[in-house]
């Protein structure tokens, strides 16, 4: 049963074109669909079911990486990624950084390719915000309108280095609702910005990725670009939070974002993925999810 978790999770990354060390093997480990119970391996004994498939010649390795046959192209194509990736996580990061005196703003996640240290020098920055509970709409709407202001807002064709805020939810929600394999990777691989704090809670009410990667555990290191947010910034955050406490806020400006969200032709694709409430705002109109899951079933049935 371990091999065939090893496999499944090469397998899994070798869709997304990322192959893995064998410590990433044991760390990004999936759990197959048919176990009755979960079961936690060491990093030795994956570690060894590797060995057992590169033996067979289901898997091969390559500079450290493991990958199917005949993709050793994908590690050098990792290597090169991730170092254009480094110089554009820490423009990234410096962005969230400033982001933090925004009222309502409890913590920016970078998801996405670059979260994994790829993408191509084109790609945009995918940003999870938590909001603060009660506030969605006000700090959605200001959000959206700083980063306008520093033209760093993606719309239109403007994508290269700038945020994509397509997934919002506040501090009172932090369980993810779409639960499948896709999510389980991209949240394990999202890189907290600012909000170490909501991060650590936001692990927590996760916690039901264990159920498909049983070596889950919660974040002990900070991340190198993780930002303490300085006291003085947080009380200039709160003085800006109480000038826009005004009752009538919220209401008027959900009701102004539903009818542009409804009146969008994205919102009304088919497959998109779109949930629009007081307690989280997603936005996917072509999620990968499911053309990945189904690639996934035939490869691993074909294995």
């Amino acid at each position: 049963m371990l091999k065939k978790a090893s496999l499944a999770t090469i397998i899994y990354y070798d869709i997304l074109g990322y192959p893995l060390t064998e410590f990433e093997v044991w760390k990004h480990l999936i759990q197959p669909s048919e176990a009755v119970e979960r079961v936690v391996p060491t990093l030795g004994e994956v570690s060894a079911s590797v060995v057992v498939l590169v033996a067979e010649g289901r898997v091969a390795r390559f500079r450290g990486f493991v990958f199917l046959p005949g993709k050793e192209s994908l590690v050098l194509g990792r290597i090169q990624a991730e170092k254009r990736a480094v110089k554009k996580i820490r423009r990234a990061a410096r962005l969230a950084h400033y982001l933090a005196w925004v009222p309502f703003v409890r913590m920016i996640g970078l998801t996405g390719s670059l979260s994994m240290k790829q993408g191509d020098q084109e790609s945009d920055w995918d940003f999870f915000v938590v909001l603060q509970k009660g506030a969605i709409w006000r700090g959605r709407t200001v959000l959206s309108a700083v980063l306008q202001l520093l033209g760093k807002r993606r719309h239109g064709s403007h994508i290269e280095n700038r945020a994509c805020l397509n997934h919002f939810v506040t501090d009172g929600s932090l369980q993810i609702s779409l639960q499948d394999f896709f999510s389980a990777h991209e949240y394990r691989f999202m890189y907290p910005l600012i909000g170490g704090d909501t991060f650590r809670c936001f692990e927590l009410a996760n916690h039901w990725m264990i159920d498909i990667k049983p070596t889950y555990r919660l974040t002990e290191l900070a991340p190198l670009w993780l930002h303490q947010t300085h006291p003085f910034v947080l009380r200039a955050r709160r003085i800006g939070e109480m000038c826009l406490q005004a009752s009538f806020w919220e209401p008027f400006l959900a009701t102004w974002q539903k009818k542009k969200i409804e009146a969008n032709p994205k919102t009304h694709m088919l497959g998109a993925f779109i949930i629009v409430n007081d307690e989280a705002l997603i936005f996917l109109p072509r999620p990968k999810g499911p053309a990945i899951f189904e690639r996934f079933k035939q490869l691993l049935s074909a294995s």
